[in-house]
């Protein structure tokens, strides 16, 4: 982490830097400011000098600044922290700090004071606390074969290692208030449905849309079904090349780019009979709700790296075809110089040759003995 003071008012990312003002932000951000900010000089700094990390001490009675950037699935992970802390210390203060798109996640959490905090944060605000604890890098850079599941690496790093597993998976308060889109919608949650989750925001991760209407005709089709729906949820820029051939399959509900925050999506997926996801927020929010049956497809990543302590979790990971699967690659395009050793890897392929070597019938067997 750096500490950094701009000489005039910035304005970056929805963030407002005001001028002499010090703050402490990622390494990476320091880095983006200093070189994408005309006429601006910055003094910076590091805060190693400055961090007292937590190490597993007593809370009780003391202050934690918690830290992660974004991603609404990492979000959803590091709220296992400050669960698994009030729990220990129930007199611990735990504010976390994020970004100002995410702090919606952690609405009504009490585990956090009810809310988490916008960054940047200030320099004397992070040194009022007693603790910090900053999972700055921590997932985006652990690209080892061998690396641990990331809920031991989390709590390992906070020097609890003997975290029990029913506290190494996401928490989440639900509102109200986070019904009003299915009630807009008219949606009928009672009714059963399987929940498909088509475009994480990795399309590294995303399985082939063409074996997904595979799977979701072949699943409609089957008598045991034949009362169910499907329905699609997901962010999707160009939603017509990603969903176009889902058009028309009878029972199809299309959802994509339609929930207006990642809340709107909390109900949908709480009263879900099933849910089938790639490696995404999704799989994290399904996490949440342990009797919601999921179905993950996993390439770039092994199971265990993510949702080992998930019991809710069924995964499909089928490495063999990928001499380098999982490549734990955390890029936005794929690894080409390892993908074309694949034995399925075909020129202008878009997709994970692990992922593609999920047959539809895979997630339709499993389905069927998931549901019995």
């Amino acid at each position: 982490m750096k500490i950094i003071c701009p000489n005039r008012p910035v304005f970056a990312d929805n963030f407002m830097y005001k001028p002499y003002c010090r703050y402490i932000v990622s390494d990476y951000e320091a880095a983006f400011l200093v070189h994408n900010t005309p006429n601006t000089e910055w003094t910076h700094s590091s805060f190693n000098s400055w961090e007292r990390r937590y190490g597993g001490q007593d809370l009780n009675g003391k202050s934690v600044c918690l830290y992660r950037h974004t991603a609404f699935g990492d979000q959803l992970m590091m709220s296992s922290i400050p669960r698994y802390l009030k729990s220990k210390f129930p007199n611990a203060c735990i504010h976390l700090y994020c970004d100002p798109g995410i702090i919606e996640m952690w609405k009504n959490n009490p585990f956090v004071g009810g809310s988490a905090i916008p960054i940047p944060i200030p320099f004397e605000v992070a040194r009022s606390y007693d603790y910090h604890i900053f999972f700055e890098g921590m997932l985006e850079n652990n690209g080892e074969h061998d690396q641990n599941c990331c809920y031991d690496d989390f709590f390992g790093v906070i020097g609890m290692p003997d975290v029990p597993d029913q506290f190494k998976r996401p928490h989440l308060i639900v509102h109200p208030r986070d019904y009003n889109f299915v009630r807009e919608k008219k949606l009928d949650l009672d009714k059963p449905y399987l929940l498909y989750h088509l475009a994480p925001a990795n399309k590294n991760r995303c399985y082939p849309v063409e074996l997904a209407r595979e799977f979701i005709i072949m699943f409609l089709e089957e008598t045991m079904f034949e009362e169910w729906r499907v329905i699609v949820v997901g962010k999707e820029k160009d939603k017509e090349a990603v969903f176009g051939p889902l058009r028309g399959i009878r029972g199809l509900i299309d959802l994509v780019n339609e929930a207006q925050s990642f809340r709107d999506c909390i109900p949908i997926v709480e009263k879900a009979n099933l849910m089938v996801c790639p490696d995404s927020a999704f799989l994290h929010l399904g996490a949440c709700f342990p009797d919601v049956p999921m179905i993950s497809l996993w390439g770039p990543f092994n199971p265990n790296d993510r949702a080992k302590y998930y019991v809710n979790n069924h995964p499909i990971f089928k490495p063999d075809v990928c001499p380098f699967a999982a490549c734990r690659n955390h890029d936005f395009t794929l690894p080409i110089a390892k993908c074309v050793k694949a034995r399925n890897w075909k020129d202008g392929d878009r997709y994970c040759a692990a992922l593609k070597n999920i047959e539809p019938c895979d997630i339709m067997n499993l389905a069927e003995k998931i549901l019995g």
